[in-house]
């Protein structure tokens, strides 16, 4: 198993509150990105590569002595997150687990997707079914911030990441992590080469692959997830759950 984390990205959200990268965050100190780290050499994958942009050397001097493998994308400020990825991808030829690393998880939702028993047949996408908790905690508006996510009675997914019109448009949550098995690699790096836009959102390349007949299997999940999207974020999530953020 390879692990991919993308930490490319400045976050311009909350950059003016932390002056950091996100994946720096601090959470019982140690960093979001950190945690990640651990989490996938815990499940002994084989590589784990960071995906570096803005403030790359901010992140390789914290993690260093994690042993990973760092590449950088040099077009980080006029990318998006998927050519981030794409990115990464070209430098796998396992079974890899993508992460976003502005999140933190419990180390469970990595486990389930390292031990699904058909992981090499359709990508896999963990998805968040208690939700609504999360949106509690984050004390959010529910229709300015969420996204559709919809999956069949089969658990496959058929849309994600548009507009909600109703509460019921949203199924689980998505929650930046996916896994792509090694037979699928190939057929995404040529759906993503085959794009006319590249500078699209990881969850519309999602939809497009749906459109190609690409399955994409929900695994439910209700494992402890937060994500840090701006600097209310860090203060609710100190509130709910009385830990040291920083």
């Amino acid at each position: 198993m390879n692990g991919i984390i993308l930490a490319a990205g400045k976050g311009s959200r909350i950059f003016k509150d932390i002056n950091k990268n996100k994946c720096l965050i601090e959470v019982s100190k140690k960093s979001l990105i950190a945690r990640i780290i651990d989490i996938f050499k815990y499940c002994k994958f084989n590589k784990i590569f960071i995906l570096t942009g803005f403030n790359k050397k901010k992140i390789e001097k914290q993690i260093r002595k994690r042993k990973v493998k760092f590449i950088h994308n040099y077009k980080y400020y006029k990318t998006e997150m998927l050519e981030t990825l794409i990115l990464g991808l070209k430098n796998c030829n396992n079974d890899t687990i993508i992460s976003y690393s502005d999140i933190i998880y419990d180390k469970k939702i990595i486990l389930k997707l390292y031990n699904y028993k058909n992981r090499n047949k359709n990508i896999l996408l963990p998805v968040l079914t208690n939700w609504k908790e999360i949106w509690k905690i984050k004390n959010k508006n529910i229709y300015n911030d969420a996204e559709t996510l919809i999956y069949n009675n089969k658990n496959f997914l058929t849309e994600i990441g548009k507009k909600i019109k109703v509460i019921r448009d949203i199924k689980a949550q998505f929650m930046g992590i996916i896994l792509i098995p090694k037979e699928k690699i190939k057929i995404v790096l040529k759906e993503f080469k085959n794009l006319k836009n590249k500078k699209i959102h990881l969850t519309k390349f999602l939809n497009i692959l749906i459109k190609k007949k690409i399955l994409i299997k929900c695994l439910k999940m209700n494992h402890h997830w937060y994500e840090f999207d701006d600097y209310e974020d860090v203060k609710n999530y100190i509130k709910k759950y009385n830990k040291n953020v920083s």
